[in-house]
């Protein structure tokens, strides 16, 4: 029988996971489908595609995920974007608060 010290919880990977239908109907709404990668004990790492013909820009889709943290006029965060990537990928990273923060994987297309 473990006794209370040795029982350890993980708030990050609680918290990613309350946000993560808000996040994926934010993207779908957008046209645009979310995976999520890694374990969660740090960051969300998020992979996006576009998945609809009619898919919104990129910036509106993270605009859309940035929504479901909090309302446009009170941001408390910020949002950068790296696009020096191997194999054509821009990471948008949005800083929640303290440590937390999602990484948003996306791989560009040649068109655009």
């Amino acid at each position: 029988m473990k006794s209370r010290e040795h029982v350890t919880t993980n708030g990050r990977a609680v918290f990613y996971a309350c946000m993560w239908e808000d996040f994926r109907t934010a993207a779908l709404n957008c046209g645009w489908a979310l995976a999520l990668h890694g374990s969660l004990s740090s960051d969300m790492d998020i992979m996006a595609m576009a998945w609809t013909e009619d898919a919104k820009p990129v910036e509106e889709m993270i605009s859309a995920l940035e929504n479901c943290l909090t309302k446009p006029d009170e941001r408390i965060f910020k949002t950068t974007c790296s696009t020096d990537k191997p194999h054509n990928r821009v990471v948008y990273t949005i800083h929640i608060f303290s440590d937390f923060y999602l990484d948003i994987n996306i791989i560009k297309c040649n068109n655009g």
